[in-house]
């Protein structure tokens, strides 16, 4: 087999589940040197970015992912011209990969019409990378989110043509899961907010349990275990969960204080539901006081104010 880029993928995906982002920037520079005209490096430096937007729940970055997206589809576009049946089942999944990443940006900040064109564009290249090489297990991974979110979100997919199911989208994570050689614990992260949606908090909870096994301070795996412990009203375990998380945001050197004030509020329901009123009142003006940029107190409005609430009614529920 020849060697590839890819190869490099699984520490690079693995670093970004651990948010150790100066060795993946790290990795990234590899990338540049070992294979300066291939595209990997450009979708590489996305991901990366990616990661951050969603760690942070913020924008910055957000003009560099998509320069890194284009450079990708440039450079795989050249590709395909020059030498199209090299390698093509790669090239077909770094595009599908570019065009998820920009769309999935562009959904989450509000550009929902453009973001669905990149992720339909996605799902076809993932598609053709499949059909040319049916053990391009990581192309899975990418096809199965796309199928499970145009399955459960009908509202923004309803016009197009033979929308996919839930099961398809499952059963490809699945494959994704089991055999891909960089993107299992991606296809876990998304599985385990799936099983979630779905109540099936058993599953919820042994994929948690997987995914912080192997990664035991990953924030995509304790996310999931905090929003676990408050749908099954496991208090104390919540607030557990969110004094961890707290710990870590804090101590990052950028946050823009939207995690911060949500965990705040978390941790005020949580000492609320346990009896410990004290407590409630003293995380409600510790989430008031938290330095956070105007993008995260806009978006963090409703929280604010029922932190403002909550101090209102003193020491009564």
């Amino acid at each position: 087999m020849q060697p590839s880029p890819l190869d490099g993928y699984r520490a690079l995906f693995d670093t970004l589940m651990g948010h150790y982002y100066e060795a993946a920037d790290s990795i990234c520079q590899q990338l540049d040197k070992e294979w300066p005209t291939h595209p990997a490096g450009a979708y590489a430096r996305a991901s990366v970015i990616y990661a951050k937007l969603c760690d942070f729940e913020d924008t910055t970055g957000t003009a560099e992912l998509e320069q890194h997206v284009e450079t990708c589809l440039a450079v795989c576009k050249e590709w395909e011209q020059l030498a199209p049946d090299s390698a093509a089942a790669e090239r077909e999944y770094l595009i599908g990969a570019a065009y998820s990443v920009s769309g999935l940006t562009r959904h989450r900040q509000g550009r929902s019409v453009d973001g669905i064109r990149r992720l339909m564009a996605s799902r076809s290249h993932f598609d053709a990378a499949i059909e040319l090489d049916s053990e391009f297990y990581d192309a899975y991974v990418g096809r199965g989110a796309y199928r499970y979110a145009a399955a459960s979100n009908m509202g923004f997919f309803r016009w197009l043509p033979g929308v996919p199911s839930k099961r398809q989208g499952w059963e490809d994570l699945n494959i994704g899961l089991k055999h891909s050689k960089f993107s299992q614990y991606a296809a876990l992260s998304s599985m385990v907010w799936l099983a979630l949606q779905e109540e099936n908090y058993e599953l919820a909870d042994s994929m948690v349990q997987a995914g912080l096994e192997r990664f035991p301070r990953s924030r995509t795996f304790w996310m999931p275990k905090l929003a676990l412990e408050k749908r099954t009203e496991q208090w104390e375990k919540a607030r557990e969960s969110a004094l961890v998380l707290l710990e870590q945001y804090t101590q990052l050197e950028f946050q823009n204080g939207y995690e911060v004030i949500g965990l705040y509020r978390t941790l005020m329901d949580c000492s609320d539901m346990l009896g410990d009123s004290d407590a409630a009142l003293s995380y409600a003006r510790a989430g008031l006081a938290a330095a956070a940029t105007p993008y995260a107190l806009e978006r963090r409005k409703d929280t604010l104010k029922a932190l403002r609430s909550r101090l209102g009614r003193g020491a009564k529920r």
